[in-house]
């Protein structure tokens, strides 16, 4: 891969050891270590408890008499240490399948202070603190998404990480690249522990997989096409199997289990950008949307939390296309997808990234989404055919989705998408609020899917495919920023607003993310030139895709 290599120098690595894709963390404290599990133990010998014993208690007696100690500080931290159960005293706590439901709005009393993940190296450049548990569940989050090993796909990752660092959302991010050749592989797991790990936090990972795209011809095995999306419900079943947090126990029964089925897997693709942490729980009026024809629905849950043979996801234009499919050939002349009918076909399959589910239910659409994928791909040998797949096995399992709208925004004013909130910004605002959005303000979508070009007076553009690939490096130059009021005024349409919104929001993004590259590997910051994108004649060339 053709990257320039940073010319800062970093501090010698402490007695940690380098990440790899399965490793478990030790912090520069020498005494502690993280567990597999993110929780915090003491490697401190026995012999040395009493002294241990004995200085903490004069400095426990210091502290709270100078009054620098509260009964407050005491109370909190005191609470559960387990991850599944966030409150065990709170035996009243409703139940979903042996999870403690926590309703409470100060949701921050009942984090869990034993995942409290601390990132404590040297380079560090400021103190990066969150959990890795759901404040509503406590079950442990894992945001994961899917990539092949080539540079378009290695840019889209950091700026996925950033800004995931940027929103400290809570869980392990893991990415998972397919298909790497040798040198890729130690190269990526290199660069991800220096540039990643190392600076971000190492609750960041990377999981490496076989390669999965190839279409092989059914008489002779040989490999005749491509298709890259085979990469997600393979590489999501490769995680699912293998990973040290998550993987199965192998069992000399052949009964293999989950180590942890009560997790939660938030399933995105690499060309996202969250702008607000996203998790299991949909009970908050104010930041869920869902369309009019799943409203009554939804209302008449009595939970909106994610939890087992209940996976969420966001709503896709995707119909009920997978219903005209051989379900005989792909799925089994038995299955139930083919008894579901046209009305619940609509309500609840047309589900898109990102898809959130129980560890336990997502494997177990793993197994049927890459089992199913390469036979809806003979049949239908085009884009979208692992999403209709998808379907096919979510129908077969007899899971059925509830669709969120404002998970995402994606092309601007498409149906089925948080756009409301992005309307109700004040127009004065559009893009001062994109370049710096705080939910804490206003509602806003839990993430942008940048898939589509997005233009604005023609000059205004950001589009995934004219990003250099080589903008994490000290020599590039940022972006040109547009205008504060850019999509103002009446020549303007309420399209153009929605794309002056991801057009300030992207491009204040990505210059985030590489004004934090720079910070942190380059000698003298690198260089901070601000250049536009791309030459305005091909900014309206061609518009979409």
């Amino acid at each position: 891969m053709l990257r320039s290599r940073p010319t800062k120098q970093h501090a010698a690595p402490s007695n940690n050891g380098s990440l790899s894709s399965h490793s478990t963390r030790r912090s520069n404290g020498g005494n502690n270590y993280d567990d597999p599990r993110g929780r915090r133990k003491s490697a401190i010998p026995t012999t040395s408890l009493i002294g241990t014993l004995i200085v903490a208690s004069i400095l426990f007696l210091v502290l709270l008499f100078s009054g620098s100690l509260s009964t407050s500080d005491i109370n909190s931290s005191s609470s559960s240490t387990s991850v599944e159960v966030v409150d065990n005293n709170n035996n009243n706590a409703p139940k979903v399948d042996g999870i403690h439901i926590i309703h409470d709005n100060n949701n921050q009393q009942f984090r869990n202070s034993a995942a409290m993940q601390s990132n404590n190296n040297d380079n560090k450049s400021h103190s990066f603190k969150t959990t890795i548990t759901s404040d509503t569940t406590g079950a442990t989050l894992h945001i994961i998404f899917s990539t092949d090993c080539g540079t378009y796909q290695h840019w889209q990752s950091y700026l996925f990480f950033h800004r995931a660092y940027s929103i400290q959302q809570p869980g392990y991010i893991t990415r998972i690249a397919s298909g790497c050749t040798e040198k890729q592989l130690q190269d990526e797991k290199a660069w991800h522990e220096e540039h990643i790990a190392k600076v971000m936090s190492d609750r960041y990972r990377i999981h490496f997989t076989p390669h999965f795209s190839g279409v092989k011809d059914e008489t002779t095995g040989e490999v005749k096409d491509d298709y890259k999306y085979f990469n997600k419900p393979f590489g999501l079943k490769h995680f699912l199997e293998h990973d040290e947090l998550l993987g199965l126990v192998v069992e000399s029964s052949g009964n293999n289990q989950m180590k942890q089925p009560n997790d939660i897997i938030i399933l995105c693709d690499p060309d996202f950008a969250l702008l607000r942490p996203i998790t299991d729980d949909f009970s908050n009026p104010r930041e869920t949307l869902v369309g009019p024809r799943r409203k009554t629905h939804f209302d008449e849950m009595s939970l909106h939390i994610v939890t087992h043979g209940h996976p969420y996801a966001q709503t896709y234009g995707l119909g009920t296309q997978w219903r005209k499919f051989n379900l005989d050939e792909i799925a089994g002349a038995t299955s139930p997808a083919k008894e579901v009918d046209q009305k619940n076909g609509g309500l609840f399959y047309p589900a898109g990234p990102p898809y959130i589910g129980t560890a336990s239910d997502m494997y177990k659409i793993a197994l049927a989404w890459a089992e199913f994928a390469p036979r809806v791909h003979k049949e239908y040998p085009h884009l979208l055919a692992e999403m209709y797949a998808y379907c096919i096995a979510a129908a077969h399992l007899q899971l059925p989705h509830t669709l969120i709208d404002s998970l995402m925004i994606s092309s601007a004013g498409i149906g089925g998408e948080g756009w409301k909130f992005i309307s109700d910004i004040p127009e004065s605002e559009t893009c001062s609020f994109a370049s710096n959005p705080d939910h804490s303000i206003r509602p806003i979508p839990s993430l942008v899917h940048y898939c589509q070009r997005y233009v604005v007076d023609t000059r205004y553009f950001w589009g995934k495919r004219k990003v250099p690939h080589g903008i994490f490096t000290c020599d590039h130059p940022l972006l040109e920023e547009p205008p504060m009021d850019l999509g103002q005024g009446v020549s303007h349409t309420e399209k153009d607003r929605m794309n002056a919104f991801m057009v300030c929001a992207l491009t204040k993004f990505t210059n985030d993310a590489m004004l934090f590259f720079k910070d942190h590997h380059c000698e003298g910051g690198g260089n901070r030139e601000r250049r536009e994108l791309v030459p305005h004649v091909n900014l309206v060339r061609k518009k979409g895709g």
